[in-house]
């Protein structure tokens, strides 16, 4: 699992729509102002900072248009290479766009400056589970992250469990994924859904199929669901945010 992307790190809630389009407006009409009033000069100047194109590829990713991203955050690197951040939500828009090896060199780019840093270490994981070839190096990139005891571990701990589950460790995926549902970080609706689907897939491969229909169920109410409150969404069900440990709904 990869936490979604932020402005200043990669690990925040999205902020409101209404804020996204003002900014996208905003920085892009600086870029439109400054072309309008520049008279021929020698060198184009770009008008916004590093910072101000992350900023820009971020508003761009929460609205699902990748390749804008992708765009904004290669500029933020043209006026500054060493920015980490930047080349880590680089990558989140090539993996969103399909781009595999793209992220993956973008994230290992990141890891090499930030090599302590969990979070990269375990989005490089989720690139390198959708990777044909090079997914086993996945398990052991994300087993060093937990062992730094980051926060909120049940995003690692989902990576763990996809890995354990491609190389054919159906149980040992299921405690992982039930571990993370008992991660009190793991919060949001949409997250939990997804490692309760995941769940549910190692349920199937264990021949457990009641028990894996539940946990699809359950994902789809909760995915479904607007409503803030986890025990609103799961309504008419568990207490989503009990589900996981040793509870046996999935």
């Amino acid at each position: 699992m990869r936490p979604g992307i932020e402005l200043m790190r990669l690990r925040t809630a999205p902020r409101h729509k209404s804020w996204i389009g003002a900014r996208i407006v905003g920085l892009v009409g600086a870029v439109a102002l400054a072309a309008g009033c520049a008279s021929a000069p020698p060198r184009p100047v770009d008008p916004l900072s590093a910072e101000e194109h992350n900023d820009l590829g971020v508003a761009y990713y929460r609205e699902g248009d990748y390749p804008s991203a992708a765009q904004a955050f290669r500029r933020a690197l043209d006026q500054h290479p060493g920015f980490t951040r930047a080349r880590v939500n680089l990558g989140d828009a090539e993996l969103a766009q399909g781009a595999i090896d793209a992220a993956i060199a973008a994230y290992e780019a990141a890891r090499t400056a930030s090599p302590d840093d969990p979070a990269i270490a375990n989005n490089l994981a989720w690139a390198l589970l959708q990777h044909r070839e090079r997914w086993p190096e996945a398990e052991p990139l994300v087993r060093g992250a937990l062992a730094r005891d980051p926060e909120p571990r049940g995003y690692y701990l989902d990576t763990l469990g996809l890995a354990l589950l491609k190389r054919g460790a159906p149980r040992e995926a299921l405690d992982a994924f039930r571990t993370a549902l008992d991660d009190a970080g793991l919060e949001d609706a949409p997250t939990r859904a997804l490692v309760l689907r995941h769940a549910g897939d190692a349920l199937a491969r264990l021949g457990e199929a009641i028990a894996a229909d539940r946990c699809y169920r359950l994902a789809a109410g909760v995915a479904g669901s607007r409503a803030p409150d986890l025990e609103r969404a799961a309504a008419g069900g568990p207490d989503v945010r009990k589900v996981g440990g040793r509870d046996t709904v999935c």
